[in-house]
């Protein structure tokens, strides 16, 4: 047995050697040792603009890929392919001369400077730090109603578009079939309900990832599902429900996006809407004084984001409400000297910013920069700039607003824009490449139908 300084008591297991030999590697280094945790926006902007010939870098997270969220929907229904939209980690890391475990972080030790971590097979280990980035992101909020857990659909990481892509195959495959189970071709009124059923695909949630997955929901259903479907076109409905819809924008972007969907794509638009409860096949919804419920084959829930339990764990100053890490305009976590927090999973005090990819981009960027600056005393607050808000209403038609020198934008000439743009922002020419031949095969070919079945099993 041994102790180290600082460290305490140590066993002659892997743990105890693994981080023996890492203190001592830091004992031969004048650089510091950034722990970054998570592979989000935030950080991810942070391990692809720091100084690494100024900082040893280690990398910990249980997704090995920057997921590009704005994309997602169109990922979760085959305009784009899920891998033309995700930035591995290694290659960069590789390039940084960086380091990377894909593990979970399950506590901080602040005191010794020690991150405890779990990979995903259950082993526990310690890496110690000078300066730790945390920025864990968020998850889906269900805001505790019944039944949403267990029932609805998620629209957060990469799996969760794979698995909603597959459901829709899945539900129009099953109202294919329906009508010849009972052997006899002819449609009954409770055939006619079920498949009714099968084909009301419920959105919950009017922000950009609502908006823009119905908009690709129903661009993909009123095209492939209604051609190569035709004869289930007339029992396809989708709704969203949502107490507002792009609260974001003006009023006047609101109310376009608003008929646009209603008018152009076929969406039953359910404005002051609460949720109460979800049940397998049917959604309870409060509508200001009146109730309904709906039978659905499919519920997707976009209706907002909470942080991860174990964020609380660390430690840390949260905000009042508890959700969020407290930090000050440097990104500096409340009372502590060498921990800084990013993202989603971070408030600053008396400066609050949406959370949005936008805001943890410009973040990462930030905190790098301070994090690369041998000279701390000429580092300025940070400070936010809004460089526009889009979202895409499906039909080749976006929105667009507060972007510099033009208020707003509508229609066809937003959809470039809205293409562009997130073309423009991917992290590397082998993701850019990618969505290009993407959206031209889609626009020639139209979206994959393509479900992958099980796994094959000696009998």
């Amino acid at each position: 047995m041994m102790r180290l300084a600082g460290l305490g008591r140590l066993g002659p297991g892997r743990s105890g050697r693994s981080v023996f030999l890492r203190l001592a590697c830091r004992g031969f280094s004048t650089r510091p040792n950034v722990v970054i945790l998570g592979t989000g926006w935030a950080s991810f902007r942070v391990l692809a603009d720091i100084d690494a010939k100024r900082n040893n870098v280690t990398v910990i997270s249980p997704r090995n890929h920057l997921l590009f969220t704005p994309m997602l929907a169109s990922s979760a229904l085959g305009t784009v392919n899920q891998r033309s939209i995700c930035q591995p980690v290694r290659p960069l890391v590789a390039k940084k001369n960086a380091t990377y475990y894909e593990s979970f972080v399950v506590g901080v030790d602040k005191a010794k400077k020690l991150v405890n971590c779990k990979t995903l097979g259950g082993a526990e280990y310690l890496i110690p730090y000078d300066k730790l980035v945390v920025g864990v992101g968020f998850q889906p909020n269900d805001f505790n109603i019944p039944g949403v857990k267990e029932n609805a659909l998620f629209m957060k990481e990469t799996a969760d578009a794979t698995r909603f892509k597959d459901h829709v195959l899945e539900k129009l495959e099953e109202a294919n079939y329906y009508t010849v189970l009972d052997n006899d071709p002819n449609m009954s009124e409770e055939e006619k309900a079920k498949i009714q059923e099968l084909l009301t695909f419920v959105v919950v949630g009017g922000g950009p990832t609502g908006v823009e997955l119905c908009g690709e929901l129903t661009d993909f259903l009123y095209n492939e599902g209604a051609r190569l479907y035709g004869h289930l076109k007339s029992f396809i409905r989708v709704h969203m429900f949502t107490y507002d819809l792009l609260n974001t924008f003006d009023q006047e972007l609101q109310d376009y996006a608003i008929s646009h969907l209603r008018k152009k794509q076929n969406v039953q638009v359910h404005l002051g809407a609460f949720v109460q409860k979800v049940e397998p096949h049917v959604v309870h919804v409060k509508l200001g004084e009146s109730s309904m419920s709906i039978r659905y084959g499919t519920l997707v829930w976009c209706a907002g984001i909470k942080p991860h339990p174990f964020v609380k764990s660390f430690g840390f100053a949260m905000n009042e409400r508890g959700s969020q890490i407290l930090v000050d305009r440097f990104l500096k976590v409340k009372g502590e000297d060498d921990i800084f927090a990013i993202g989603d999973c971070s408030t600053i005090e008396d400066y609050w910013l949406p959370q949005t990819a936008q805001v943890a981009n410009q973040e990462g960027q930030y905190l790098a920069k301070c994090l690369s600056n041998k000279d701390s005393s000429n580092i300025k607050p940070f400070e936010f700039h809004n460089k526009g808000m889009m979202a895409y209403l499906g039909g080749f038609n976006a929105v667009m607003a507060n972007l510099p020198g033009v208020n707003r934008i509508t229609g066809f000439i937003a959809f470039l824009g809205w293409r562009f743009t997130y073309w423009f922002l991917q992290l590397s020419m082998r993701n850019r490449f990618m969505l290009s031949t993407d959206w031209f095969r889609t626009l020639l070919f139209g979206r994959d139908l393509t479900r992958f079945g099980p796994r094959s099993r000696p009998t």
